[in-house]
């Protein structure tokens, strides 16, 4: 599969010789998900929550491309790069702050001045987090000095976009 882009551990290609509706295929770590390039959708595989939002706004900022690509593959041409989801923008949304509420709530501020709570626990699945389950391991998150992020002493974390773009914003 050729290769059109990698950000965040993500990569992201299209097949040669492709059938069907116009879609692209995200690989992160041993998931696989198969989106639509129109609407963004999956149709079929899954990635897990954080990676899926950064798959589904780069494929908004690059959606255009995308359809390019696809075309050129269709024509077996060479497929032509994209570029990666930035992270200068990601800095925007580096964790300043976080604070156990309850159950698995958490309230966050964010750099870019954005607070609210989050409620983790639909993310709590696969091997990395299902420990997090236990309510006292939960509550042992920090906010990382350098990824700028919470972190967890058996190494789960969560991309900081994620954070800020799933945040329930409150005053």
């Amino acid at each position: 599969m050729p290769v059109l882009s990698r950000f965040f551990g993500i990569v992201v290609g299209i097949f040669y010789r492709e059938h069907g509706r116009p879609h692209f295929h995200a690989v992160y770590g041993e998931f696989e998900a198969v989106l639509d390039i129109e609407t963004g959708a999956v149709m079929a595989g899954q990635l897990p929550g954080r990676a899926l939002a950064l798959v589904q706004e780069w494929h908004e900022l690059h959606k255009s491309e995308l359809q390019d690509d696809w075309e050129l593959a269709r024509q077996h041409q060479p497929l032509k790069k994209i570029a990666p989801l930035e992270y200068e923008r990601a800095m925007d949304y580096h964790v300043t702050e976080a604070q156990y509420v309850s159950g698995y709530v958490v309230r966050l501020k964010f750099r870019d001045g954005t607070e609210g709570e989050i409620d983790l626990r639909p993310e709590l699945t696969g091997p990395m987090f299902e420990p997090l389950r236990d309510i006292e391991q939960f509550k042992c998150f920090r906010v990382d000095a350098e990824f700028h992020t919470l972190v967890w002493p058996n190494g789960a974390d969560f991309a900081p976009e994620f954070l800020h773009d799933n945040v329930r914003v409150t005053a």
